[in-house]
């Protein structure tokens, strides 16, 4: 037995407990900035390999930190500074030559076509979104309105000449309209705020729970459901909405409930399984309206670059109509696989080729299916006016897709159903595809997704081609810095 553990044994109980307490209370004793500092050289002077070392390298890291806080973006103002006074100095000089023709024929003559040119990226430009509201003669009782639904100045009221909202930033960029997180329920649009409007369509946000009340932000209750409606909130839904589908959801066909002051704009419909609550933020709206009993109605015009037939293929949770050119052409409500369920606002029903396909093609959700729309004429160049509207009634989860068939097309099988492309109102940015792509990889982990789904992002028909001009005399035209994106709401 070593003289060490005949010694240690001839501690008491309490002794031992004094003497452990003693090393741990020195273990952790705080040490002082100055202490801290010579350890820390003490330390580095050590092998690398030892512990002592490390310590140092440590405090080292600790004790430097706050300095890089201040001294790293010290530098960088100081640097960006410098270059904004060597680049200040330069000035650009735009020579503008006015080309006269020499006679009637040269000045009839038509733009000949050139290859788009190089557009700077950095700056933003000015988009004039054009709303003008198609409104039958009103009362009296609505035209003396004074103060907008909602008391904010972007709202259109109703009124018998276009409205303009101005001065909303935008960018020639095609860039996607998402969220950030896939969310895919769009964005709202901001004053001041560089966005892609170009090829969008732009929505206004309905709320049939309340109607507008100049002295709350969150309107006046209406009765929702068994909150003080009729205890269904499918026929509340369908009641309250009916006459906004009807009077082509103008300010005074939707008098009686309340369009929030938001605008926003959508370019791709697909809206991955998720709670509800994610519509209401993704549009700014979620501390004014709660996450049902709403609609949101898209609207634009597309231009297909070919003769074809099409049709739809989609499903909402809980709602979605869709109008091209006025005519109904897709209606129906959560879950989308009976006949039963379509028409709910405005009686349309599918034809018999469209019910025996009810129920035959998954959704990208795992508890409903897609449901086809009727067939459409597409012309090269002729103009065509889309309506989308997308509805929660009920919240909880909520999720979307639409998708689109040309008629005569061969498109890829996936477990036994065709692999339809998403359906864009414009080319889809790389940012819409990867978050598609990103979805049917199973990279998302959604509870409710249907397994090994897949979403077609080629075969896309393409609408909204972008257009480019050449003056008469040849000569390059100034970037543009006005463009004026024109919808009807």
């Amino acid at each position: 037995m070593s003289e060490e553990y005949e010694e240690s044994e001839q501690l008491t109980a309490e002794e031992i407990f004094e003497q452990h307490q003693a090393e741990i209370a020195e273990r952790f004793e705080e040490k002082g900035f100055f202490k801290r500092i010579l350890d820390m050289f003490v330390g580095l002077s050590k092998p690398k390999s030892s512990r002592e070392y490390k310590i140092a390298t440590v405090e080292l890291q600790r004790l430097s930190a706050p300095l890089l806080a201040i001294l790293l973006p010290t530098l960088g103002v100081i640097a960006l500074i410098v270059i904004t006074a060597v680049t200040g100095q330069s000035k650009n000089v735009v020579e503008i030559e006015i080309a006269r023709a020499q006679d009637t024929d040269e000045a009839l003559e038509e733009d000949a076509p050139e290859e788009p040119e190089e557009i700077d990226m950095t700056q933003d430009i000015d988009v004039t979104v054009d709303v003008a509201v198609d409104v039958p003669n009103v009362t009296t009782e609505v035209t003396t309105q004074t103060t907008s639904p909602g008391g904010e100045p972007d709202t259109v009221m109703a009124a018998p000449s276009p409205v303009t909202m101005a001065n909303i930033k935008g960018s020639p960029k095609l860039r996607g309209l998402g969220d950030g997180d896939g969310g895919g329920f769009g964005t709202q649009i901001k004053a001041g705020k560089a966005q892609d409007l170009e090829g969008a369509m732009i929505g206004a946000i309905i709320d049939v729970k309340t109607a507008f009340d100049p002295s709350n932000p969150k309107g006046k209750k209406l009765g929702y459901g068994k909150d003080g409606g009729s205890g269904n909130t499918t026929k509340d839904f369908a009641d309250r909405f009916r006459a906004c589908i009807s009077g082509n959801f103008t300010d005074a066909a939707c008098s009686h409930v309340r369009k929030l002051p938001k605008r926003v704009a959508m370019s791709t419909l697909f809206i991955k399984p998720q709670q509800a609550s994610k519509g209401p933020e993704a549009f700014g709206v979620a501390d004014i309206m709660e996450p049902l009993g709403y609609a949101v109605y898209y609207v634009g015009d597309i231009v297909p670059t070919e003769k074809a037939r099409y049709r739809f293929w989609g499903y909402y949770d809980d709602y979605m109509l869709i109008r091209i050119n006025g005519k109904v052409v897709y209606e129906y409500i959560w879950p989308c696989q009976s006949p039963g369920n379509a028409g709910l606002c405005t009686g349309w029903k599918p034809n018999a080729d469209a019910t025996k396909l009810l129920g035959k093609y998954k959704s990208s959700e795992s508890t409903t299916w897609m449901a086809p729309s009727d067939w459409w004429e597409a012309k090269p160049g002729q103009k065509i006016k889309l309506e989308i509207v997308i509805g929660e009634k009920d919240g909880g989860w909520t999720s979307g897709l639409l998708c689109i068939e040309k008629e005569g097309e061969t498109y890829e099988m996936n477990n036994g159903q065709p692999v339809f492309p998403i359906f864009s109102t414009r080319k889809m940015s790389l940012k819409d595809i990867e978050r598609v792509e990103r979805f049917c990889g199973g990279k998302d982990g959604d509870a409710h997704r249907n397994k090994g789904y897949k979403i077609g992002t080629d075969k896309v028909p393409l609408f909204n081609p972008r257009k480019t001009g050449k003056s008469s005399g040849g000569k390059k035209k100034a970037n543009k810095k006005q463009v004026d994106v024109e919808v009807d709401i």
